[in-house]
C-alpha cells in the first residue's frame, strides 16, 4: 500500500519544487554562460566518457540501489532522479559563485557538470539512511541543505587536498549526513519499522541491478577528477582489484553467517562495493596491486559485519534507524579509506625526505673525494698541467660536481613521487652540465 500523504503537503510540494526550479531558470539566465572556447575534440570524447559513467552511476546505480524493499522499491528510483536532478543543478550554481565566478558570470563546462553530478550523488547516499522516514518535500529541502555543506566543506579543504582526495570525503560526510537527519526526524522507531524493512525477490533483483551498475562504474568515478595519466591508470587497477576482492569476501561471509549456508543478498548488494569506498581516497597512490586487494578484503570484512551486527545495536541501543545500511557501507569503508590515505601520504612524504637527504650527503662525500684527488694533482702535477691552473678551477669544479648531482637526486626523487619513472628520456636543465670548467 502506497503512503498516503495529507493535503497540506500534496499542497506544498509541487509549489516548493516549482518555486525552487524557476528560481534556478532565473539564476541561470542571469548569470550563466557556455564554454565558447575551442577544445581538443579528443580532450572533449574523453570527458563525456567520464561524465557519462559518473552519470549513469548516480542515476541508475543508486537508484536502484535501495530498491530491495518490499514497500519502497519504486519511490527509491524516482525520488533518486528528482533529488539527482534539483542536486545537479544546484551544485553548478554554488560550485560557480564559489571558484569560477568571473565577469559577472558562471561559465559552464562538461567538466563543471560532471563535478556537479558528483557532488548531488551525496544527497543519493543520504537518502538511504531516511528512506521511508521522510516525504518527497522534506527531502526537497534537504537537497539544496546538503549540496551547500557538502561545497562549502570542499572549498575549505581544497587549501589542504586536491580536488580527489576533496571529493573522495562525499562517502563518510553524506552517511553521516544522513544519519543524523535520520535522528533528528525520529527519535522513537514506528512500531511498522521491520515490516518496512521487508524485501521481496523481484525489487531484490532490481537492487542487484543497481549494484552491478555501481561495481562496472566505480572506477570512472574514482578516477574521473585525476589528469595525470599514471595516476588514472593505478585509480582504475586499484579500484578493480578492491571491488573484486570485496565481492570474493562479501559472498564468502555471507555464507559463512548463515546457518544453512545461504548467501544474504543484504550483504552482496552493499558489501561488495565496500573495496571501491575504502580505496577511493588513496587509489592513485597505490603502486602495488597487494595493498588494494588488502584494503578490499578489510573493507568487506567491516561491511559485512557491520550488515550482521549494526543494525541490532542501532536500533535498540541507539533508537536510531539506518534503513539502507549506509553506515557500514560508505561510512566505514571511507573511514578506512581516508585512514589508509593519511598513511601513505605520510610515508611517501618521509620516503622523499629521507632520498632527498640521501642525495645530497653523496654528493658532497663526492665532492670531498674530488678536492682530495684535486689536492694531490696541485701537489704533484698531473700531464703538465701548472698547479695555479687545478687552484683556479678545482673551486667552480667542486661547485658544479656538488649542484649538478645534487639537482639530479632532487629531480629522480621529485619524479619517482610523481610516479613518472617509465618516461627514461626525461632530461634535467635545473642546473649547469656536470662537467664544466670556467
Amino acid at each position: 500500500m502506497g503512503s498516503k500523504y495529507p493535503p497540506s503537503l500534496q499542497v506544498c510540494l509541487p509549489r516548493w519544487a516549482l518555486m525552487l526550479e524557476a528560481t534556478f531558470i532565473f539564476i541561470f539566465f542571469f548569470y550563466t554562460s557556455y564554454d565558447t572556447s575551442s577544445k581538443n575534440q579528443k580532450t572533449l570524447r574523453e570527458t563525456y566518457r567520464a561524465f557519462q559513467d559518473v552519470t549513469v552511476m548516480a542515476a541508475l546505480g543508486m537508484g536502484f540501489l535501495a530498491s530491495s524493499l518490499r514497500r519502497y522499491s519504486w519511490s527509491s528510483v524516482a525520488f533518486s532522479l528528482f533529488l539527482l536532478v534539483l542536486g545537479v543543478q544546484w551544485a553548478l550554481l554554488l560550485d560557480g559563485f564559489l571558484e569560477n565566478f568571473s565577469n559577472g558570470k558562471v561559465v559552464i563546462r562538461l567538466l563543471s557538470i560532471q563535478l556537479a553530478t558528483m557532488s548531488a550523488m551525496s544527497v543519493l547516499i543520504s537518502l538511504g539512511a531516511i528512506q521511508g522516514k521522510a516525504n518527497l518535500l522534506q527531502l526537497a529541502v534537504m537537497v539544496p541543505l546538503e549540496v551547500t555543506a557538502f561545497s562549502t566543506m570542499r572549498m575549505v579543504n581544497r587549501r589542504f587536498l586536491n580536488d580527489h582526495a576533496n571529493m573522495m570525503h562525499i562517502y563518510v560526510f553524506s552517511a553521516y549526513f544522513g544519519l543524523t537527519v535520520a535522528y533528528c526526524l525520529s527519535r522513537r522507531l514506528p512500531s511498522g519499522t521491520q515490516e518496512k524493512d521487508r524485501t521481496a525477490t523481484s525489487p531484490s533483483l532490481f537492487a542487484m541491478l543497481g549494484t552491478l551498475f555501481l561495481w562496472t562504474f566505480w572506477p570512472s568515478f574514482n578516477c574521473a577528477l585525476l589528469n595525470d595519466p599514471n595516476e588514472r591508470k593505478n585509480a582504475i587497477f586499484n579500484t578493480y582489484y578492491a571491488l573484486a576482492v570485496s565481492t570474493v569476501t562479501a559472498t564468502s561471509v555471507s555464507a559463512w553467517a548463515h546457518p544453512k549456508g545461504k548467501i544474504n543478498m543484504t550483504h552482496i548488494h552493499n558489501a561488495v562495493l565496500a573495496g571501491g569506498v575504502a580505496v577511493g581516497a588513496s587509489c592513485h597512490l597505490i603502486s602495488s596491486p597487494w595493498l588494494a586487494m588488502v584494503l578490499g578484503f578489510v573493507a568487506g570484512l567491516i561491511s559485512s559485519a557491520g550488515a550482521e551486527c549494526l543494525p541490532v545495536c542501532f536500533n535498540q541501543v541507539l533508537g536510531l534507524h539506518d534503513t539502507c545500511g549506509v553506515y557500514y557501507t560508505f561510512s566505514l569503508p571511507g573511514l578506512l579509506g581516508g585512514i589508509t590515505y593519511i598513511v601513505l601520504l605520510t610515508l611517501q612524504i618521509s620516503w622523499t625526505k629521507n632520498s632527498m637527504s640521501l642525495g645530497w650527503k653523496l654528493a658532497i662525500k663526492m665532492a670531498e673525494g674530488g678536492d682530495e684527488e684535486l689536492a694531490s694533482q696541485r701537489n704533484h702535477g698531473r700531464a703538465g698541467v701548472p698547479s695555479s691552473t687545478w687552484t683556479t678551477t678545482a673551486p667552480n669544479y667542486r661547485t658544479h660536481i656538488v649542484s649538478s648531482f645534487g639537482c639530479w637526486i632532487l629531480s629522480k626523487s621529485i619524479q619517482e613521487k610523481q610516479g613518472l619513472f617509465e618516461n627514461k628520456t626525461t632530461s634535467f636543465h635545473c642546473c649547469p652540465p656536470l662537467f664544466v670548467f670556467d
